[in-house]
């Protein structure tokens, strides 16, 4: 049986909620941590996952949407964060 080491879990985000107004306008979010990976981060609007690239763009710790969620929609984002942040 092998274990988990304790320090890759503290760099696992999970249902974070980036931040940034979601207005109906606004495009722009930001994440807690620069990921390790930009295709790698999970994001979901109303939890349906939505497709790097396609519906979203990351730039360090910037989230950049194609189209601004409306008034009560939410985001939610998975990723493990670069090491040494």
């Amino acid at each position: 049986m092998s274990g988990i080491d304790g320090r890759h879990l503290k760099r696992f985000f999970e249902d974070e909620n980036p931040s940034g107004a979601i207005n109906g306008s606004n495009v722009t979010f930001t994440l807690a941590q620069t990921p390790l990976e930009n295709a790698a981060v999970e994001l979901y609007q109303d939890g349906l996952k939505l497709e790097y690239t396609t519906d979203y763009t990351i730039s360090g710790t910037t989230i950049t949407m194609v189209t601004a969620p409306v008034v009560g929609q939410s985001l939610r984002a998975n990723y493990i964060r670069k090491s040494g942040e």
